[in-house]
C-alpha cells in the first residue's frame, strides 16, 4: 500500500512539474504573440486557430479518446485490438487532412494560406498527442510528463525565431508550430509510433464507436470557442476580438493545468467501472476536490485578473481586464464538468454525452447571437458562463439517473456494465 502511495504521488509530481512547465512556455508564449502581432493580428490568428480547431476534432476522429479508454480497460464490445485502432487512425488523418486542405485551395476562403498551415499543424498535432494518450492509457505518466516537457520545448522554438528575427504574421506562427512537431516527430519516442503500424482505413465498427466522440468534441469545440468567431462577424471592431481572445486564452491555461489531473482521475474511475461501489466512492472524493479548487480559483482569480492581464499583456490590452473576471467565474462549472465528463465517458455513457454537448453547443450559439450584438464581449463571456452552468446540470442529470438505475437494477452485481447502456 505504502509503496502504491510512493508511486502515486510520484507520477502526480512528474505530471505537474510537466503540466506547469508547458503552462509557463505557453504563457511565455502567448505574452510574446500578443506583443508581437498586435491585437488585430493575434485576432487574425485566433481566428484561424479556433475555425482550425473545429476540422481538427473530424481530424482526431474521437480515436485518441477511444484509445486511452481501451488501453486503460478494453470494452468487449468493441472488438478491435490496440494495433488495428492506431494503424486506422493514421489512414484516417491522412484522408481527413488531404481533403481539408484541397477544400481551402478549392474555395474562395480567406486567410488561405494560414489555413493551409494550420490544417497541417494540427494533423501533426494529433501525431503527438497520440503518444500521450498511449503513454497515460498504459499508466507510464512520468515517461508522458517528459515527452510533453520535450514536446513544449522544441515547439516552441522556431515559433520564437521566426516571429523574433523575420516581420511577424499570424501564418509564420503556424509554420513554426509544424517545424516543430516535426522535430519531435523525429526524435526516438516520436519514431516509435511508426513501428510496427500500417496505415490503413479503419472498419466501420471502429467509426461507428469514434462518432460519440467526434460529437462530443466537435460540439465542445463550438461552445467554447465559437464566441471568437461570432465576436468577429457580429460587431466591427477586431481588436475587441482581440481582447476577448487573450482573456479567453488565460481561462484556457487554467483548464490546459487542470487537464493533466483529469487523464488520472479517468484512469483511477475507469479501473474500477464494473463495481458501483468502489466506482461511486472514488468519483465522489475526485468530484468535492475538483468543486473545491473551482471556488479557490475563481474567488482568487476575479480579485486580481484585472491587475494580472496589464502585467501580462501590457496597457494595449486594458480592455481584456474587464473580460476576465467574467470569464474566471466559469470555472465555478468547468472544473466539476471536466470529471463529471470523465466518470461518464469511463462508464462508456459518451452517447449521453454527446447528445448534451450538442444541445450547449446550440444554445451558446443562440446566446451568442442575441447578446453579443447589444453586451459585445460581455455577452460573449456571459454565454460561456451559461453554457457551462447548463452542461452542469445536464451531467449531473445523468449520474443521478444512473446510480439511481443501479439501485434498482436487478442482479446488477453480476450483470456487465457493458451491457447496461444510457
Amino acid at each position: 500500500m505504502h509503496h502504491s502511495k510512493l508511486a502515486l504521488i510520484k507520477s502526480i509530481g512528474s505530471q505537474w512539474v510537466s503540466v506547469i512547465y508547458g503552462a509557463a512556455v505557453m504563457f511565455f508564449l502567448l505574452i510574446f504573440l500578443a506583443r508581437k502581432l498586435g491585437p488585430s493580428s493575434l485576432a487574425i490568428f485566433l481566428y484561424i486557430q479556433t475555425i482550425a480547431s473545429l476540422f481538427a476534432i473530424l481530424q482526431d476522429g474521437g480515436f485518441q479518446a477511444l484509445l486511452f479508454r481501451e488501453k486503460v480497460a478494453p470494452s468487449e464490445k468493441t472488438g478491435i485490438t490496440i494495433d488495428a485502432i492506431v494503424s486506422g487512425y493514421f489512414g484516417y488523418i491522412s484522408m481527413t487532412t488531404l481533403l481539408g486542405l484541397a477544400a481551402v485551395l478549392l474555395f474562395p476562403v480567406a486567410f488561405k494560406t494560414g489555413f493551409l498551415l494550420a490544417f497541417c499543424y494540427f494533423a501533426f498535432r494529433c501525431l503527438t498527442n497520440l503518444v500521450s494518450f498511449l503513454l497515460k492509457g498504459q499508466g507510464s505518466f512520468k515517461r508522458e510528463a517528459l515527452w510533453r516537457i520535450q514536446l513544449n520545448t522544441i515547439v516552441a522554438l522556431p515559433v520564437l525565431l521566426l516571429i523574433g528575427f523575420t516581420t511577424p504574421t499570424p501564418e509564420k506562427v503556424f509554420l513554426g508550430f509544424i517545424i516543430g512537431q516535426l522535430l519531435i516527430l523525429a526524435t526516438k519516442n516520436g519514431r516509435k509510433i511508426f513501428s510496427g503500424s500500417k496505415i490503413t482505413l479503419p472498419p466501420w465498427r471502429l467509426w461507428k464507436t469514434c462518432l460519440s466522440f467526434v460529437v462530443i468534441y466537435g460540439a465542445s469545440m463550438i461552445y467554447f470557442r465559437s464566441s471568437i468567431v461570432l465576436l468577429k462577424h457580429l460587431q466591427p471592431d477586431l481588436a475587441l476580438v482581440g481582447y476577448y481572445g487573450a482573456a479567453l486564452q488565460l481561462l484556457e491555461g487554467v483548464i490546459f493545468l487542470a487537464a493533466p489531473v483529469a487523464h488520472m482521475a479517468f484512469r483511477y474511475m475507469r479501473l474500477s467501472w464494473l463495481n458501483r461501489k468502489t466506482f461511486n466512492e472514488r468519483f465522489g472524493r475526485i468530484l468535492t476536490g475538483a468543486a473545491a479548487a473551482a471556488f479557490l480559483l475563481t474567488t482568487t482569480g476575479i480579485l486580481f485578473a484585472p491587475k494580472f492581464i496589464l502585467l501580462a499583456y501590457g496597457k494595449a490590452y486594458g480592455p481584456a481586464a474587464d473580460i476576465l473576471p467574467l470569464l474566471l467565474f466559469s470555472l465555478m462549472f468547468i472544473l466539476p464538468n471536466l470529471i463529471l465528463t470523465q466518470g461518464i465517458i469511463a462508464l462508456n455513457g459518451e452517447r449521453y454525452y454527446a447528445v448534451a454537448a450538442s444541445l450547449c453547443a446550440v444554445f451558446n450559439v443562440g446566446m451568442n447571437f442575441f447578446l453579443i450584438p447589444q453586451y459585445l464581449a460581455t455577452g460573449a463571456a456571459i454565454s460561456t458562463v451559461a453554457t457551462e452552468a447548463l452542461l452542469t446540470l445536464l451531467l449531473g442529470g445523468w449520474f443521478i439517473l444512473w446510480r439511481r438505475t443501479r439501485m434498482t437494477a436487478q442482479g446488477v452485481c453480476g450483470k456487465s456494465e457493458k451491457d447496461l447502456d444510457f
